[in-house]
């Protein structure tokens, strides 16, 4: 499990973590609304879960570099 921790953010307190719960097949996304695709379960900041696939997981990751993943 990769988590965001407190401790990289020494100066910004209002950033508490982030982690990834468990991947399962067979969700709707939350990004695209795909249905029946493989997807990770992310525990948010301030609580809350999202339900990613890769498609949209990558499309987050490109937009750090113009490269593709």
């Amino acid at each position: 499990m990769r988590t965001i921790h407190l401790a990289k953010f020494p100066d910004k307190p209002e950033v508490l973590k982030t982690s990834i719960i468990f991947t399962e097949p067979n969700k709707i996304c939350d990004g695209c609304d795909s249905h029946n695709v493989e997807c990770v379960s992310l525990d948010l900041l301030g609580g809350g879960v999202s339900i990613l696939c890769q498609d949209c997981i990558e499309g987050i990751l490109e937009t750090f570099s113009k490269k593709k993943v």
